[in-house]
């Protein structure tokens, strides 16, 4: 037998320790093909294979079956050894591996974060009591999240391959205007009609800026632009008070009515993505806030996020039904 300094066991593969722990465990060299599928002269290759590259003489056959030999023996412990490290390191991954010790981090833009997760953040809270909840806004969703956040929801598509990320909601826009403002300017009828009336426009880094640019071109009008804002809480505002239309998600609907939907129909979507790091994916906190993340814009409950777009004016908005969440205090909300 060879002693421990003249045996190597930087080369033993985990499937080599799987069949040795198989071994001692049926004692049958054909109970052992049967149990990973392949036949007998299979696995005495294996056996042969193994003991030929550590160079020991690890089983052996007799009356009672195949047993293994001292070094056999030693093998098996390595690999419990090995087993119990892999198994430390999955209880050790179901830690939380947050960016921040005690918090669970999420990014997005305001008008989401502000208009729909904030009001649900009692949810989160309530299953995860022992954390901390960050909400980051971000209005540059192209940029690397990576050290800064656990879980962020952006418009584009990371390209790192260490990454999760999956299709969250689909993000419908149309043309919403207030009471008031109809009342002194009347309704847009056409696209080309949009030329005629004062928009709040909503810019900055991560948003479709050239949306404007595309509907109705790059000449614009003289005092076409009321107010030009890259805050989405700021653009609504300022639309529920007349100040201008403007290109809103129609999740608004489900939030409000001191804005409404008008024509023309825009036909604008985006896809919403849930991102995070493949490494955190055994955390608890993070399950519990994607399992939260996909509540929030579970398309049966909210239509408006739904990959086809249906009509804003449809959606049921009832302050007594859970699923909605009347954000604006009533002095607002009525017109």
């Amino acid at each position: 037998m060879n002693t421990d300094e003249q045996v190597d066991f930087a080369d033993l593969h985990w499937d080599d320790v799987r069949l040795f722990r198989a071994i001692q465990r049926l004692g049958s060299m054909r109970k052992v093909a049967s149990d990973h599928g392949v036949v007998v002269n299979t696995i005495r290759r294996r056996i042969e294979r193994v003991e030929t590259r550590l160079g020991l003489h690890l089983a052996r056959r007799s009356v009672n079956g195949i047993v293994l030999t001292e070094d056999g023996e030693k093998l098996l412990r390595i690999g419990q050894a090995m087993s119990d490290a892999a198994e430390w390191d999955a209880s050790e991954g179901t830690k939380d591996v947050l960016v921040k010790p005690g918090q669970i981090t999420i990014a997005c833009t305001e008008g989401i974060g502000t208009l729909w997760l904030t009001p649900r953040m009692s949810r989160l809270q309530a299953a995860l009591p022992d954390k901390a909840i960050g909400l980051d806004f971000d209005y540059n969703l192209g940029r690397d999240r990576t050290h800064e956040t656990d879980i962020w929801l952006t418009y584009e598509r990371p390209a790192e391959s260490d990454l999760i990320t999956s299709k969250l909601a689909t993000i419908h826009f149309a043309v919403y205007a207030s009471a008031s403002y109809i009342q002194r300017h009347g309704v847009p009828s056409t696209v080309d009609s949009l030329k005629d009336h004062r928009i709040v426009e909503h810019v900055g880094l991560g948003v479709c800026s050239e949306q404007l640019d595309f509907l109705i071109g790059t000449e614009r009008p003289q005092g076409l632009i009321a107010m030009r804002t890259n805050s989405s809480l700021s653009q609504l505002w300022s639309v529920a008070k007349g100040v201008g239309i403007g290109a809103l998600p129609t999740f608004v609907s489900e939030i409000t009515n001191a804005v409404a939907p008008v024509p023309p129909e825009l036909r604008i979507r985006r896809e919403l993505r849930l991102v995070y790091r493949s490494k955190a994916k055994p955390s608890p906190a993070i399950l519990a806030t994607v399992r939260w993340l996909r509540e929030c814009f579970d398309r049966t409950a909210h239509p408006c996020f739904a990959d086809t777009f249906i009509e804003p004016t449809s959606f049921i908005r009832d302050s007594g039904d859970t699923n909605i969440v009347n954000l604006f205090p009533n002095t607002f909300d009525e017109l």
